[in-house]
């Protein structure tokens, strides 16, 4: 077979362009396929929990871990300060932490709630100087966890003297981004890198082609006359040569 410049790597572009087309469109796939059923929809209603959620947002639910809720998960609870059934809040400090606030308190240049005598880093707030509209200073009881909004200017929380702590058995569930989240983004990466090498390979591939010398390739009348010459050339010695004066000579008597 004909060796010819680059083709190799132009079968390497098209194996790579096809695994990257295959491999984004199973992540599109696997998006659009519902999660396991220990998964429910839901929507978030209201702007107390802007910017992690807005006004009808939609997300996953899953059950509470074995332990009960951790500090900075987003969990749906039935707390008694709303007139829902129940309402989504972040855990901020679970049983046995000492949660407070200050306004007059500034930590780096700005104003921090401090859990347990440590500043506490909230980067999801929408209002980094207003962590809490109210001082409060609170020692969470066991089985208990301390719930606030993330829209800390717009909800209500357990920052409040008449709402409180409550209950860890007042927690219904987990708020969690889309399961398959983290797979999808990972995957779309690995297509879109796997799309860029085969692009490049071909490119490659092309290059090498264009400038691969071409055989010059000779009209088959012209390449007649050359096969004939050569053998013209090679069997001169056998052909009868016309007599020469001195020959008509040697043929004389004497």
């Amino acid at each position: 077979m004909e060796h010819r410049p680059g083709r190799r790597r132009g079968i390497a572009a098209i194996v790579l362009l096809v695994l990257g087309a295959v491999i984004l469109g199973g992540v599109t796939v696997a998006k659009a396929v519902d999660p396991p059923s220990r998964y429910t929809r839901g929507e978030q209603v209201g702007w107390t929990m802007t910017p992690t959620y807005t006004n009808g947002e939609g997300l996953y639910l899953e059950p509470v871990a074995e332990g009960g809720p951790r500090r900075g998960d987003v969990v749906l609870a039935a707390v008694p300060w709303s007139m829902k059934k129940t309402q989504m809040n972040r855990v901020v400090a679970v049983g046995g932490d000492r949660i407070q606030y200050k306004v007059s308190s500034k930590v780096a240049g700005q104003y921090r709630l401090v859990l347990n005598g440590t500043p506490l880093d909230e980067p999801y707030l929408e209002q980094w100087r207003n962590p809490s509209t109210v001082p409060f200073n609170v020692k969470v009881p066991k089985g208990h966890v301390f719930l606030m909004a993330d829209n800390r200017l717009n909800s209500d929380g357990s920052q409040f003297a008449n709402n409180g702590p409550v209950p860890v058995a007042a927690v219904t569930a987990k708020v969690v981004a889309y399961p398959m989240a983290k797979l999808a983004v990972w995957g779309q990466l690995a297509g879109l890198l796997v799309l860029l090498a085969g692009g490049v390979l071909a490119f490659v591939a092309r290059r090498a082609r264009g400038r691969a010398p071409r055989p010059v390739v000779l009209p088959v009348q012209a390449q007649g006359s050359v096969a004939e010459a050569e053998r013209a050339a090679g069997d001169g010695d056998d052909v009868p040569r016309p007599a020469g004066p001195a020959d008509e000579r040697a043929d004389v008597p004497s």
